[in-house]
């Protein structure tokens, strides 16, 4: 640290939780304390309490450097003292052995997470000296050097992310160093593997985004001493797809190592690499398709999400996967948060596919949706997800009929009122509930997507301001007047009902 940092009084961990304090009040609190000492001063000061034996306010003084580190490190440029004293703290605590008291796993992880995210919040590539960010760098490849260290694997872990998040911040920083992070993938065996892929994953995106011929099985650039490639300050267009189709398998052979959201990151990074190397999407179809039986959101959400990149092979599997949406919605052990998420996805797949398939598919989909398990006994959110599901599936209904009415091939579906009917029972208890009763509420908020489900498909008279509406809005009007009747909700459709005459069709 430095002389001024040296002179000064030491904090106590007390004042540093009355100074974080007054940084995120602001105002006459902040400058109590910038008016009696400089930003570089705090620093040095929270540098050197963060390396103190006996200091047990570490990890909140570590973020609160990350939370302010626009005021913190901003200045001066492009050589920053602040920033070098904070690599060189974060050095000796990454050097310095583990006691489980006054150095901690999670104190190293901490630092290395704060210093990684300062640097990219300040953009320390573009602005400052290309030295702070080469510094942190090669100290992240000494901790990840260690693989199938059980020890420290989660060390190892925290350290490669971070690795990954500065490539993604800096595209191709790694890329010379790619042939190393493949062997340590294929090397490391803990669990601290997921995250080594991630981070070859990463560098191989951006090899690809930015069409750079890098090898990535061969190099003599060392893993250390690192320095920043010179394809980042230049142009090296070409790719090369013997090495990249390598990678692919190895990614592909690999999926055993992930969680639910590891998965998600990688399948993110490789479709798009999939079709700059024109790979068939059959490939990946074959190796993810089955994710969408597991009982994880995450995993059925990276299928879906592969689904609508690579729709056209996907071609005769909608139905499945809207089969297997419709069992997570009524299957009661499972989570409601999933329940809910797989009727909005049905939505979502039933939009998709009524508007981009022919109409022998589309009496197939409209007959799952309209097939949708109401019950009693699901949670309210749910039986409005449903019913929503129900009214959006009457609207392609009326479609169906009106496309399949030359060759009769529709079959025998339920009318529109008749739906409505069913639905209705899930929500029945609103008969003897207050008419303010939520249940109430999601009743008539049915009706009126019914309706307007119906009327989108009548004709407007442009001469007057009525609207033409017909038979099956009428006989939905009908059954909801006489039903609101029941309930004593009269005043809820007496007007309509009153004015409403059949034999001209009009309200």
């Amino acid at each position: 640290m430095t002389d001024r940092a040296t002179a000064l009084k030491p904090f106590s961990w007390q004042d540093w939780e009355s100074l974080i304090e007054d940084f995120q009040h602001g105002g006459a609190r902040l400058t109590k304390w910038t008016s009696d000492y400089s930003i570089t001063a705090l620093v040095d000061l929270a540098l050197s309490s963060l390396l103190k034996k006996d200091f047990p306010f570490k990890i909140p003084l570590l973020i609160f450097l990350e939370e302010y580190s626009l005021t913190l490190f901003s200045t001066p440029k492009p050589q920053n003292p602040s920033l070098h004293r904070l690599i060189e703290a974060l050095r000796f605590a990454v050097q310095s052995p583990v006691d489980n008291f006054h150095i901690t796993f999670a104190f190293k992880e901490q630092f290395m997470i704060s210093t990684t995210c300062i640097l990219i919040s300040i953009d320390a590539f573009q602005v400052f000296d290309v030295k702070y960010v080469e510094n942190v760098v090669e100290l992240l490849l000494t901790v990840i050097n260690r693989p199938n260290h059980g020890f420290d694997r989660h060390t190892r872990a925290i350290a490669a992310e971070c690795l990954r998040q500065l490539e993604i911040s800096y595209p191709c920083l790694l890329s010379d160093i790619a042939a190393h992070l493949w062997t340590l993938c294929q090397s490391e065996r803990t669990h601290a593997s997921q995250s080594y892929i991630l981070l070859f994953t990463a560098v191989v995106y951006n090899i690809v985004n930015l069409k750079l011929n890098v090898s990535i099985l061969n190099t003599s650039v060392p893993l250390v001493p690192f320095s920043v490639p010179q394809l980042m300050l230049g142009s090296n267009t070409g790719l090369n797809y013997k090495e990249l189709r390598k990678a692919m398998a190895f990614f592909l052979e690999s999926q055993q190592v992930f969680t639910p959201c590891g998965m998600l990151e990688l399948l993110g990074m490789i479709m798009p690499v999939a079709v700059a190397l024109e790979l068939q999407p059959s490939m990946l179809k074959v190796q993810f398709f089955g994710m969408i039986y597991s009982f994880d959101p995450v995993l059925c959400h990276a299928v879906l999400m592969m689904y609508l990149n690579f729709f056209d092979a996907f071609d005769g599997q909608e139905c499945e996967i809207a089969k297997r949406f419709m069992l997570v919605s009524k299957e009661t052990q499972h989570f409601l948060v999933f329940r809910l998420l797989s009727v909005h996805w049905l939505l979502g797949l039933l939009n998709k596919l009524m508007l981009s398939i022919e109409v022998g598919k589309k009496k197939a989909i409209v007959e799952l949706g309209l097939r949708i398990h109401l019950s009693v006994f699901d949670p309210l959110a749910l039986k409005s997800l449903k019913l929503d599901l129900l009214a959006f599936c009457t609207i392609f209904l009326d479609i169906l009929k009106s496309e399949s009415a030359l060759d009769g091939e529709i079959g025998e579906m339920k009318s529109v009122v008749k739906l409505f009917e069913d639905g209705l029972v899930s929500v029945s208890a609103l008969k003897w509930l207050p008419p303010t009763s939520t249940e109430t509420a999601v009743a008539f908020r049915t009706f009126h997507k019914f309706l307007i489900g119906a009327s989108s498909h009548s004709n407007i008279d442009p001469s007057t301001t009525r609207f033409l509406m017909d038979s099956t809005i009428f006989h939905a009007l009908q059954y909801v007047y006489q039903f609101s009747l029941e309930v004593g909700y009269d005043t809820f459709l007496g007007p309509c009902a009153v004015n409403y005459s059949e034999e001209e069709n009009v309200i």
